[in-house]
């Protein structure tokens, strides 16, 4: 199979674990597996409104950017005593590792946005990571043969599949 270089995100089969109950989708777009990347994690992540993250952190020295495509949304840096910050379409967020973090959408809308790591994750770095590959026995797939019905010009709907 020749490297995929370049691809629609939307192309990209979404994944929550089966914990969340549908709160979140993610769709890891680049990394080893998908592209060959040797150092660097790009995913494209789905909050659905009223929905929270866990409250988390990435041990040292996997430090992680947030970056809001769409949709509006509360970033908490620090745990329950630290700061909270308004996030929106294009805002920008550094969390260093080992920083407690967690982002809640309050809008009426999904919030999107891609979250990116250096390096590859460690085992017990990254839940969602480590969920999907154990899931999956991957970290990425295509949506194959199926056809998304989200309209990339329509950011934020959950993903629907049909074969073609």
């Amino acid at each position: 199979m020749d490297t995929i270089r370049v691809m629609n995100a939307y192309d990209v089969m979404g994944y929550s674990p089966p914990d969340t109950a549908g709160k979140y989708m993610s769709r890891l777009l680049i990394d080893g597996e998908s592209v060959g990347s040797k150092n660097l994690v790009l995913n494209h992540f789905t909050l659905y409104p009223g929905e929270s993250t866990y409250l988390g952190s990435h041990p040292a020295p996997f430090e992680e950017v947030y970056y809001v495509l769409h949709g509006v949304g509360v970033l908490l840096l620090g745990g329950a005593e630290g700061q909270r910050y308004a996030v929106g379409p294009h805002t920008v967020a550094y969390i260093p590792s080992g920083m407690l973090h967690q982002i809640t959408n309050t809008g009426e809308k999904p919030l999107e946005m891609l979250t990116m790591m250096p390096f590859h994750p460690e085992p017990g770095a990254n839940s969602l990571y480590d969920a999907r590959k154990r899931e999956w026995g991957t970290s990425f797939r295509l949506v194959g043969n199926a056809v998304s019905k989200a309209d990339p010009g329509e950011p934020g709907g959950k993903q629907e599949i049909r074969k073609e």
